[in-house]
Order: C-alpha cells, then sequence, then structure tokens
C-alpha cells in the first residue's frame, strides 16, 4: 500500500477574517497558524514519511517546513499543487460575496463543474491540473508514505475524485485548518482511512 497523508495548511490572517484567499493571495501562517504546523509535525513524526510535497504558496510551504523540519526531510513544492484561483473573489469577506458562493455552490452541486466566475478556475481546471501532478508523484513513489500540504478546495476536488463521489459531491469533503486526512493506494483505487482529522489540535492548538 502507499499511504497518502494529506493536510490542510495552518490558519493565516485571511482565514481569521473569514477572507476568501485562493491561488492569488500568498498570505503567510499566523501564530496560530504556526502553532497548528506544529502540532501537524509532532502528530505525523512517527508515521515514517518518505517525502513531502505542498504547493507554491507560503500557508502551504510554511506548515510543510514545520513537518520537513521534525522529520529530517525537504520539502518539494509544485505550482499545479496551488489552490483554486477564484478570481474576483479573493480578498474579500465570505459575507459579501454570499450570492455569488451561493451561485458557485449551485452550479457545482447541479453537476457544471465547468462554471466559473470571472476570472477564475473551474472544478475542473483544478482538477486537471492537480490531480495529473499528484497522481504521477503517488505513481512514482508506489508503497511509500507521502504527505501532501494542501488548501481547502483543493483537497475538496481532489478526495471527490479520487473517493469516486465526483466533484458534484466535494461539498461532503470537510476541510478546516490544520486537518489531517489519510488515503491508501492499492495500485488501483484510494481508500479513506480517516478525513478531516483534528484531534492532533486539542491540546491548546
Amino acid at each position: 500500500m502507499t499511504n497518502i497523508y494529506l493536510a490542510r495548511h495552518g490558519e493565516t490572517e485571511y482565514n481569521r477574517r473569514n477572507q476568501m484567499q485562493g491561488r492569488g493571495i500568498d498570505a503567510p501562517l499566523n501564530e496560530m497558524g504556526r502553532r497548528q504546523a506544529q502540532a501537524i509535525a509532532e502528530h505525523l513524526k512517527e508515521r515514517d514519511l518518505h517525502h513531502i510535497y505542498c504547493s507554491s504558496l507560503k500557508r502551504s510551504r510554511e506548515t510543510a517546513e514545520f513537518v520537513g523540519k521534525t522529520c529530517c526531510l525537504s520539502v518539494q513544492p509544485h505550482r499545479e499543487l496551488d489552490e483554486m484561483n477564484f478570481g474576483v473573489l479573493e480578498g474579500r469577506t465570505i459575507a459579501e460575496i454570499e450570492p455569488e458562493l451561493k451561485e458557485l455552490q449551485q452550479n457545482w452541486k447541479s453537476g457544471n463543474i465547468d462554471f466559473a466566475l470571472q476570472e477564475a478556475e473551474s472544478p475542473k481546471m483544478v482538477l486537471d491540473r492537480a490531480a495529473t501532478r499528484a497522481e504521477e508523484i503517488i505513481s512514482e513513489q508506489q508503497k511509500r508514505n507521502l504527505l501532501f500540504v494542501l488548501h481547502g478546495r483543493l483537497i475538496r476536488i481532489l478526495l471527490s475524485h479520487w473517493l469516486q463521489l465526483g466533484l458534484s459531491a466535494m461539498h461532503r469533503i470537510e476541510h478546516s485548518n490544520g486537518a489531517l486526512y489519510h488515503l491508501q493506494w492499492d495500485g488501483d483505487q484510494f481508500e479513506s482511512v480517516y478525513l478531516n482529522n483534528t484531534d492532533h489540535l486539542r491540546n491548546g492548538v
């Protein structure tokens, strides 16, 4: 089995203020985010990781570097693993973009996975770029223990595809800052061991 761990990056000030990030916002971790990243590292240090991958964005790289330092591994960033580009929504608060978010959700849940707002990516576009890279890595590193430090929407897109839910059901994949996921791949299909695990964050994080 290939063990695939996914972590959502730690908190940023955009997360704390409920502002949309996306691919165009390159925010660093805040103090809470750094504590979450260290908790991820402590949890994974006994998992005998072989490789750590992340996106090119600061919040992903910084989270991954906490794990790399603890596990004595280098971090390998890939732009293809960046978060979805949310276009004109990026930087705005969730409260002020509720109509646009509702429009996105209605389209995606109905199966219109090619739908995107102005200057943004669709779920299908993100899947094409990110799954291609991630699956190349997984194929090259069979029977290894791999960590991908990613982003909330990207995790929903990848897992809904890998677990054969379909992108129209990606809202069923829950995520939170610092959460962990564990999948196993037998060379043919993915199976989930756990999803959105936050037990490691309970001790004061």
